[in-house]
C-alpha cells in the first residue's frame, strides 16, 4: 500500500526568523522515498517553493472557522488513504487532528521539543491559570488521546515521561534536520564582508548568538554580562546577538548600561533565510540559554564549523561530540561561560580542532539522515 503523510505546520514565511520553513527541505527530502505528502499549513503569508508531488493546503479561515475548516481537511485526506497525521508544535491542530481521526485507521503523531513545562509550573495566580486554560488542557489531552508523541533528542524523551507521564510506548524521537550544504564553513571573503557591514576592524574576533529573546531563555541574565571583561576588550573580541522577541527591550537597556557596551551588536530579528551569513562571518557560537528542547541553531553552527559555548539544558548535552563537552556549562554559571567564550575564542588551534570535528558530527542531522529516520520511525511496521 501507497505510504500517505498528512503534515500540519502552524506557520509558514520565509522572511520569519522562525525555524519553521526548514520542514520544507525536509518533506521535499522524504516525499523523494515515494510518499505521497499533503502540507496543511494554518498560517502562511506566502505560498512555500516545495516539490511538485507535495500537495498544498493553506487554511483562509479565522477563529472557530479554522478549527471546522482543518478538521474537514483532515477528514477529506484520511478518506483517501492518508492513515498518518504528523502535527509540528501546534497543539489546537494535535486536539483537531486527533478528534478528525476519530473511528478511522489513522493515527497522529504530535512534534514538541523544549522543557518549558519546568517554567510554565512555577506560574502563579491568573497566569497559572490561563496557562492550563490555553496551553496544559491542550497537552494533556494530546498526550493522552494522541497515538505519538514525537520530540528529540534522547533526553527529551526522559524528560516527557517523567514531566508529562507520556507513556513510553507512545514515545518517539526524532532529530531536527539541517542543510549541511547550505550551513557550510565561511571563507575569508565571508569573514571580511561581515566586519565590513558591522563596522568592525578586520582582525576582530567574533562571538555570535543566535536565538529568540525570550524571558524562559533568560538571555538578559547573560548579555551584556558574558562580554564584560578586559580579556575580551584586550582581545578584540565582540559580541554580535541576532535575534528579536519580549525581552528585546530589556536587553538593549542592559547593554545600553554596560561599560562594555561598544563589545556589543544588537541586530535585532532577521530572517532565517538570511542567518547563514552571520554563521560563516563568525569565530565563535554562543547559546547561553536557561530552556531548551533540541536546539538547531547550535547543530547549524555546528555545520557552519563553528566551535560552541553552550549551557547544559535540554537536550544540548544530547547534540553536542565529545570534544565539545568541555564547553558546556552550568546554566547558572555566568562567569564560568564567560571565561570558557574567551579561552575559546583566543586558542586558534582548538578553534580549528573543534570546527573539523563539530562539521563530520553534525552530519548525523542532515535532511537526508533525518529524513530516513522519520521514515523507519512513523512507517516501522509497514
Amino acid at each position: 500500500m501507497k505510504k500517505k503523510l498528512i503534515y500540519i505546520l502552524n506557520s509558514y514565511s520565509s522572511k520569519s526568523a522562525q525555524h519553521f520553513y526548514h520542514v520544507i527541505n525536509l518533506l521535499s527530502e522524504i516525499a523523494k522515498k515515494d510518499i505521497d505528502i499533503v502540507l496543511i499549513i494554518e498560517k502562511a503569508d506566502e505560498m512555500p517553493i516545495i516539490d511538485a508531488s507535495i500537495k498544498v493546503e493553506v487554511q483562509k479561515e479565522h477563529g472557530f472557522k479554522r478549527a471546522f475548516e482543518l478538521y474537514k481537511l483532515i477528514r477529506k485526506y484520511i478518506k483517501q488513504g492518508y492513515t498518518k497525521t504528523f502535527v509540528r508544535i501546534s497543539l489546537n491542530a494535535s486536539v483537531i487532528a486527533i478528534l478528525a481521526s476519530i473511528g478511522k485507521k489513522s493515527e497522529v503523531y504530535f512534534w514538541q521539543s523544549g522543557d518549558n513545562l519546568t517554567y510554565d509550573r512555577k506560574k502563579k495566580g491568573l497566569d497559572k491559570i490561563h496557562w492550563y486554560l490555553t496551553n496544559y488542557s491542550k497537552l494533556w489531552f494530546t498526550k493522552t488521546f494522541g497515538d505519538y508523541f514525537v520530540t528529540g533528542p534522547e533526553t527529551m524523551i526522559k524528560y516527557y515521561e517523567q514531566e508529562l507521564h507520556v507513556r513510553p510506548n507512545k514515545l518517539v524521537c526524532l532529530y531536527n534536520d539541517i542543510d549541511i550544504n547550505r550551513f557550510v564553513s565561511g571563507t575569508q571573503e565571508d569573514k571580511i564582508t561581515l566586519r565590513k557591514e558591522l563596522k568592525l576592524p578586520m582582525d576582530a574576533k567574533i562571538v555570535l548568538f543566535i536565538h529568540r529573546l525570550t524571558p524562559v531563555k533568560k538571555f538578559s541574565n547573560f548579555i551584556p554580562a558574558i562580554a564584560e571583561t578586559e580579556k575580551a576588550r584586550n582581545n578584540n573580541i565582540y559580541y554580535v546577538a541576532v535575534g528579536g522577541g519580549p525581552e528585546e527591550e530589556l536587553v538593549k537597556k542592559n547593554v545600553e548600561a554596560s561599560p562594555y557596551k561598544d563589545r556589543i551588536i544588537l541586530l535585532g530579528a532577521r530572517p532565517n533565510a538570511e542567518v547563514q551569513k552571520y554563521y560563516a562571518g563568525a569565530d565563535v557560537f554562543v547559546n547561553p540559554s536557561y530552556s531548551e528542547g533540541f536546539p538547531r541553531v547550535v547543530i547549524e553552527a555546528m555545520s557552519a564549523g563553528l566551535p560552541v559555548v553552550v549551557t547544559d539544558v535540554g537536550g544540548t548535552r544530547d547534540i553536542l561530540p565529545e570534544e565539545q563537552k568541555e564547553y558546556l556549562l552550568d546554566k547558572d554559571d555566568i562567569i564560568g561561560f564567560r571565561d570558557k567564550v574567551v579561552e575559546l575564542v583566543t586558542s586558534k588551534e582548538k578553534c580549528t580542532t573543534l570546527s573539523n570535528i563539530n562539521k563530520e558530527y553534525v552530519k548525523r542531522y542532515s535532511t537526508t539522515a533525518v529524513a530516513e529516520q522519520y521514515i523507519s520511525k512513523i512507517w516501522k511496521e509497514e
